[in-house]
């Protein structure tokens, strides 16, 4: 399995308990200085929604823990007999039913999106496998994988193909739709339709079939050598 695909493993647990520790100073600073109930956890569900969408369900998970302790201490401040203050409880209460639900939400989406980068990274690592050349390009045209079969038919090594966008390292010929952005015509065309084009990498020159599977930052283009 390349190591291009590896690198698709989510991040580590310091920076994202950096950006929860981030999230709750900012919370911290527009309790003191606003008293909307709806300000100060736009901070949070946003930390959540990045942390859903970096990092794995047990990270988010962890990071959870010190944003509810904190929530939960602010409420426990209000309502205590020392500095009580009952004019702050829904501002908490609100906060803890928010920052629950975001919570679980984002524990489910980083759930989903780590089995499919996870299915994703097995599906690049069978495609190496097959005995033809072919790549494998992301959503953003980068190619993260290239069959045994292209390292060798073109006699690039792979550490030069993967990682680089396609147009920058094949020179190509669009056959079906003579437009410069090609590649972008297999963004917008509908899932399965396959595309016609002539490809140069290295000793490598060939009419391909490309197509595209998946939509949004999961699709990717296969491009067959035929």
């Amino acid at each position: 399995m390349n190591t291009n695909a590896q690198s698709r493993v989510t991040p580590g647990f310091f920076s994202a308990l950096f950006l929860t520790i981030l999230s709750i100073g900012i919370i911290f600073v527009l309790d003191r200085n606003m008293t909307d109930v709806t300000v100060a956890p736009v901070a949070g569900l946003l930390a959540l929604f990045i942390l859903a969408f970096r990092y794995s369900p047990k990270i988010v998970a962890l990071c959870l823990l010190p944003l509810w302790v904190f929530v939960s201490f602010s409420l426990w401040n209000a309502i205590s007999p020392e500095n009580a203050q009952p004019s702050d409880m829904p501002r908490f209460l609100v906060r803890m039913v928010t920052f629950g639900i975001g919570g679980i939400m984002a524990v489910v989406a980083a759930s989903y999106r780590s089995r499919l980068d996870r299915l994703i990274v097995q599906l690049l690592g069978a495609l190496e496998a097959i005995p033809i050349p072919l790549l494998v390009c992301d959503a953003s045209g980068k190619i993260i994988s290239a069959s045994n079969a292209t390292v060798s038919a073109s006699g690039v090594a792979k550490d030069s193909i993967l990682g680089f966008r396609l147009a920058d390292i094949a020179g190509y010929h669009l056959l079906e739709e003579a437009e410069e952005d090609w590649y972008k015509h297999w963004i917008l065309s509908p899932e399965g339709k396959i595309f016609d084009a002539e490809l140069q990498l290295g000793n490598l020159r060939s009419n391909v079939k490309a197509g595209r599977i998946g939509s949004g930052r999961h699709a990717i283009m296969i491009v067959i050598f035929i």
